[in-house]
Order: C-alpha cells, then sequence, then structure tokens
C-alpha cells in the first residue's frame, strides 16, 4: 500500500475515533487496546505472502496523529529492523516440550511431512483435502490465534508497551519481501479505553441419546472467535473442559466465518444425569472471552425398541387377529400398541387402552367396523415412550355378497355440456362407492367413467355437444369394500342441448338484369331445419335487411328480388335457422351489380402486336361517339381465366403491356365505362398475340 499520501485515512480515523483495521492485497491486520499496551496481529491472506514474510519478516512502524495537525505525521519503527519466524532451535529453547501448540507450529514449519495434531478430529476431513503447502499455512494461522506464544514465534504478533493514555495511532505492518511489497494499517484511539471482549451468547442444547449436541450464534456479538472452549459441571463439581484442545467447528467447509456453531458432547458417563453447560471463546489474540449464560441438559434413551414384525391378519370365525413377533426384547421394552386405520399409511387410531405385556404376540380386534378396510399395525414403546412400527398388514373378512342396485338416478345438462347426475345411497355398511357408465345409445356396450368407485351420490361428468347424437345414456353401479359389484341401475336417458348451427346453404349461381336478381342456392341439409331467411344489404352498409323467409317444408331451389333498382351494388346471404334457435354460423354471400341503364356503345377495332425489341404488347382501338369516362382492360393467357389488367382514361385509344409473365398465347378484352355508371359489353382483340 502507498503511503506517500495518507491524508485521507487519517482523517477518517480523526472522524472515527476509534481502531480502524485496513487489509493489503496480501495481509491484514487487527490490534487490541489494553490498559497498558496494545497488542498488534497481521495475518498474510495467501501462501505467496507467507512465504515471503518467513523468508524476509515485517517490521512494525507507529505515526502519532495529533488533533488539528496538518503535516504528515512522523513513522516511528517500534520493532526491531525485521520481525521474523524463530528458528527451529530457538524454538526448542524458548518452549517446553509439552507445549500444547509449539510442537504442531514447528512441524508446520520444519517437518518434511505434516499429519494433524492429536485432538483435533475436526480437522481431519479438510487436511484430506488440502495440498501439504496449503495444509501448513492454514495451521500456522490457526495456532497463531489461539495462542499468543506461537504468533510471537511465528512474526505475527506485537505489543506495543510505550504508550500515551489519549493519543491516536496509526500502525504500518510493511511485508519486507523485495519481491512483493505490501503494508496493512490499523488504527487505535487510546481515548476509547481498553478493548472489552463480549461473551458468547448462551447456548441452545438438544438433548440426544447419551450425548449433548450444543449450537451458539457465532456473530451475535461482533467477535470474531477462532475457537472455543465447551465447559461442563455436575452434581455439584466444579468447572472443567470436555476437551483437550480449543474446539473449531468444520474449518475448510464454507468460506467465511461461521454463524452458528454446533458442537456435541460424547462423553457423558450416563443418561439422565443432569449437567451445566457454558462456552468460552478464543479470540484471534489468543485471549478468552467470559463464560456464556449457563444451560442445563442431560442425555436421554431416544433409541426405540426392535420393530415388531406383523405376521398375519386372520379371520378367526368372524373376527380379526393380529399376530406378530418382536425380534429381540430390550431390557425397556414396555408394552405394545394395536393400532388400525381405514387407509393404508395415516389415520392410526389404537384398538385397546393401555398397553399390552411385553409377552403379548396376538391380538383379536373387538370393534364394531369390521367390514371394510382394516389396515393394521403394531407399535412396540419401551419406558422413555421411544416406540418403533410395525410394517402395515391388511385384514378382511370373507364377504361374498354385492351391494343392491341402485336406484333413483336423475340428471341433467347444461349448454356447456356439464352433466350433472344423482342417486340414491344404498343401504349397505360395507359400501365402497360406485361406477358409472355411459353409452351413446341403448343398445351400446356401457363404459366405465370413473376409474375409482365414486364415494359419494353424485357424479359431474362433462360431454362434447357439437355431436351428431342427440341423447346420452347412464347406468350406476354399487360396489362394496370387498369389490363385489351390484347389477347395472335403470338407464338414465339425457337429451344433449342443441347448440350446433345447421349447415350453411350454398349459393350456386345468379342472374342479373337492370330489375331482377335471380339467386340459385344448394339449400341447408339439416334434418332440425325450420326455415331459410335471404338477407340483403348495400355494399359499404353494415346493417342487412330480411327480404324473405320460407319454411323447410318449402324445398325451393332458386328465389327472385324484383326490388332492385340500378346502378348499384348489393350483397345477398341465406341463413338457414333449425328447430332450436341455431343459425348458420357463417353464412356465404352473393355480390352482385344491378345496372341502371342497358348496355351502351363500346369501341372497336381492338387489335394489338407484340414488340419484341421492347417486350411489350402493343394494344390499339378506335373510341365510340359517345364520351367514354375510363376504359377497362383484361387479359387472359394460354386460355386461362379473363382478369382485368388496367384501366385507362376515356380520352386514349391506346395502351402498352409491359408486364408480361413469359411466353405464351395472350388474348385482351376491352370495355368501356361511362359517367353515369353505364357499361359496354366486352370487346374482344382481333387477333391473339402470341410471345416467343
Amino acid at each position: 500500500m502507498n503511503m506517500h499520501e495518507p491524508r485521507h485515512l487519517l482523517a477518517l480515523l480523526l472522524v472515527l475515533g476509534c481502531a480502524f483495521p485496513t487489509a493489503a492485497q496480501g495481509l491484514m491486520a487487527i490490534a487490541r487496546n489494553t490498559n497498558d499496551s496494545v497488542v498488534i496481529r497481521w495475518s498474510p491472506t495467501n501462501i505467496r505472502t507467507w512465504e515471503g514474510i518467513r523468508r524476509y519478516g515485517v517490521k512494525v512502524e507507529r505515526l502519532t496523529i495529533q488533533q488539528g495537525m496538518t503535516g504528515k505525521p512522523t513513522a516511528d519503527r517500534i520493532s526491531p529492523d525485521t520481525i521474523k519466524v524463530w528458528s527451529m532451535e530457538r524454538f526448542r529453547a524458548n518452549f517446553p516440550k509439552d507445549h500444547a501448540y509449539a510442537p504442531a507450529v514447528v512441524q508446520a514449519l520444519y517437518g518434511k511431512t505434516f499429519a494433524a495434531p492429536p485432538g483435533q478430529p475436526d480437522l481431519r476431513n479438510a487436511m484430506d483435502r488440502a495440498n501439504d503447502q496449503q495444509l501448513r499455512w492454514t495451521f500456522c494461522m490457526l495456532f497463531a490465534d489461539i495462542d499468543a506464544g506461537s504468533a510471537n514465534a511465528m512474526g505475527l504478533r506485537w505489543v506495543d508497551r510505550d504508550l500515551s493514555v489519549d493519543a491516536l495511532y496509526l500502525y504500518r505492518v510493511i511485508a519486507l519481501d523485495p519481491l512483493q511489497r505490501d503494508t496493512a494499517l490499523i488504527g487505535v484511539n487510546r481515548k476509547n479505553g481498553p478493548d472489552a471482549i463480549a461473551a458468547v451468547p448462551q447456548p441452545v442444547a438438544e438433548e440426544l441419546d447419551g450425548a449433548v449436541r450444543l449450537q451458539w450464534d457465532a456473530g451475535r456479538t461482533g467477535e470474531q472467535f477462532s475457537a472455543y472452549w465447551i465447559e461442563r459441571s455436575g452434581a455439584g463439581k466444579p468447572w472443567s473442559r470436555v476437551h483437550a484442545r480449543p474446539f473449531i467447528e468444520s474449518m475448510g467447509v464454507a468460506p467465511g466465518p461461521l454463524e452458528v456453531v454446533h458442537y456435541t458432547d460424547t462423553t457423558l458417563t450416563a443418561n439422565y444425569v443432569p449437567y451445566q453447560y457454558r462456552v468460552v471463546g478464543v479470540t484471534p489474540f489468543g485471549e478468552e472471552s467470559p463464560p456464556s449464560s449457563t444451560i442445563a441438559a442431560m442425555g436421554r434413551d431416544r433409541t426405540a425398541p426392535s420393530a415388531p414384525v406383523l405376521k398375519e391378519v386372520k379371520d378367526v370365525r368372524g373376527k380379526l387377529v393380529v399376530y406378530w413377533d418382536q425380534p429381540s426384547a430390550a431390557a425397556d421394552l414396555k408394552g405394545f400398541r394395536v393400532e388400525k386405520s381405514p387407509e393404508p399409511q395415516v389415520g392410526f387410531l389404537p384398538l385397546h387402552e393401555g398397553l399390552l405385556p411385553t409377552t403379548a404376540r396376538s391380538f383379536t380386534d373387538t370393534s364394531t367396523f369390521l367390514i371394510g378396510e382394516n389396515h393394521f399395525r403394531v407399535v412396540a414403546l419401551d419406558t422413555a415412550n421411544n416406540a418403533s412400527f410395525s410394517l402395515t398388514g391388511y385384514g378382511s373378512l370373507i364377504d361374498s355378497i354385492a351391494p343392491s342396485t341402485p336406484t333413483a338416478l336423475t340428471g341433467s345438462i347444461d349448454t356447456l355440456g356439464v352433466v350433472r347426475l344423482h342417486w340414491k345411497v344404498g343401504p349397505e355398511q360395507d359400501l365402497l362407492g360406485y361406477r358409472v357408465f355411459f353409452a351413446n345409445a341403448t343398445d351400446h356396450e356401457f363404459t366405465n367413467r370413473t376409474g375409482v368407485p365414486v364415494g359419494d351420490t353424485t357424479f359431474t361428468d362433462t360431454i362434447p355437444l357439437n355431436t351428431l347424437t342427440k341423447r346420452i345414456h347412464y347406468r350406476i353401479a354399487a360396489v362394496d369394500r370387498n369389490f363385489n359389484h351390484s347389477d347395472l341401475g335403470p338407464i338414465l336417458t339425457l337429451l344433449k342441448p342443441d347448440i350446433v348451427p345447421p349447415t350453411a346453404p350454398v349459393f350456386a349461381g345468379q342472374q342479373v338484369s337492370d330489375t331482377t336478381v335471380t339467386l340459385r342456392f344448394v339449400p341447408s341439409s339439416s334434418e332440425d331445419l325450420a326455415h331459410h331467411r335471404l338477407l340483403r344489404k348495400l355494399q359499404g352498409d353494415t346493417i342487412w335487411t330480411e327480404l324473405f323467409i320460407w319454411p323447410a317444408s318449402d324445398v325451393r331451389r332458386e328465389i327472385t328480388d324484383g326490388t332492385v333498382n340500378g346502378p348499384a351494388y348489393f350483397s345477398y346471404s341465406i341463413i338457414a335457422v333449425d328447430s332450436a334457435g341455431n343459425s348458420t354460423s357463417a353464412p356465404g354471400t352473393a355480390d352482385v351489380r344491378v345496372h341502371k341503364h342497358l348496355r351502351k356503345a363500346g369501341p372497336s377495332g381492338l387489335r394489338g402486336f407484340h414488340d419484341p425489341l421492347s417486350k411489350m404488347v402493343q394494344l390499339n382501338w378506335s373510341a365510340p361517339s359517345a364520351q367514354v369516362k375510363h376504359y377497362i382492360i383484361y387479359r387472359s393467357k394460354d386460355g386461362g381465366n379473363l382478369v382485368s389488367l388496367a384501366s385507362v382514361e376515356g380520352s386514349r385509344t391506346g395502351f402498352e403491356d409491359m408486364r408480361l409473365t413469359g411466353v405464351g398465347r395472350y388474348d385482351y378484352q376491352l370495355q368501356a365505362v361511362y359517367s353515369d355508371g353505364g357499361v359496354s359489353a366486352m370487346v374482344p382483340c382481333a387477333n391473339p398475340i402470341e410471345v416467343r
């Protein structure tokens, strides 16, 4: 980190007035303010930085920041020139052989191989997944967190004792690796007084069989504890720690600090012996927090006896008897309970009060409900009320009598095709339900409409109404719990609502004069046809006018409208209506043009020739004596349909067709249109034109 311009950071520290740690790319630092000192801890955030610190070391400088100062503060070195990892010989000289952490630290630093230290089973999974270099760095950082002596020996800790009570300090930890310069900053305001260590939140206990599982919130106090001591007391005995090393959970399993920590105490001497528990946190400075609040817990018997084995359920003289075996009778077995349900997996209820003796291996069901679904299971319970359950077994009494035939079947169909059926419930106690059958004709085979028996006396069906059949037929059969079926009941016939429109009439031709329009058509072929209606409107209008209506008995195929007056364009439509009032859904139309006057004189002398150079056909004609509004030119090719090609002004007597579609024979016709709406006859071209 560049320290030549620290003004912004210094200003921030002055505003905050408290410790403010900063992390460089590969080095981070924290500080703890005590009554007589400031403890500085730093840690490399990656293996590359750690190797550089091991080889070259670090130095620590302190800047004293005063209120209102304008210049840069002076940096004072408060550590030796180089703080480095101790040699192996220095470790041996300063730590006893039985030190809790120093031997493992030496092994991680200098050993040819590295294995997990004893008493750390929670770290084995992480150790198996890491390579050797990663593992050594991980354990060095761990031991530096939980033991101040190990942190000093690894060059990761310094204590500043030459201090003022009310000063604000900025510490710089500078890595001396020439290939990877790095600096971490940490600010401390002595005016704030010594830092207090918060207690670990009260743990929550889960009482297991032969164990107690504790859990607590690791992040609630804001303290980042590196490890924990779990302490236990019982029967007036002093507090003792239940493990030899500080406890660390799931190291390396998930990134970042844990939110909830779990610990399971499996060192209980017996169940139902009460204990008191509390938790002590270990900070990254190797200091211990005050104990948490205490919680009482004990181990409890959570082990159920062996599950009974249900052998069979037999019909013994009209009663159902349940037989079972108990593979191994536990010493604390208290007895058995036999339960029954009409369902195979849920709804079980006991068949007796209290428990059957531990020697019982059968039970006779004396309940009144025996004809139906009978699912049994046997429950074994111990003195702690732990229960184990047998598999379920099914029992039934012999029943070959079919229920009575259903009666009073009624129903209806609405215009959406929804069928609603209802019938009278049967008198049988073992009635399971009813099956619904249907057919489109009474002489057809009836088909089952229900996959499983209906447990009610109503049934809703949905049928298509857009069909040729006008009726549907239903019958009902009753089913008991042994699946004996009654005879099919009487047939219920329901009439479907008529929503199918009649077939549409089809126009077959037309004949138009100045005063009449004669339409030829094919009438509707629907069986329930009631009548036809002839409608007319002027083209461009939206309102149709009814002209004629004639019944289905009138089998006419032609109708004449004598009320027309030209010139005008008319549209006609014939609609069929059936006996239910349904009308043709998409009637066809016939469009006609009625002229006010008779044919007028047309052009003459229409001739044409093909110009292969310009690839066009030139048409010429002679105009009639009367003034023409415009001409309409028609064209066909190779005897095909005649279609309008163009419209030209009435003053012209020629046209150039430049839209030829290839070689072939082209025929042309010409028609004159006058201002009063009159038209001439079609005048054909005197000569067909061959385009090669």
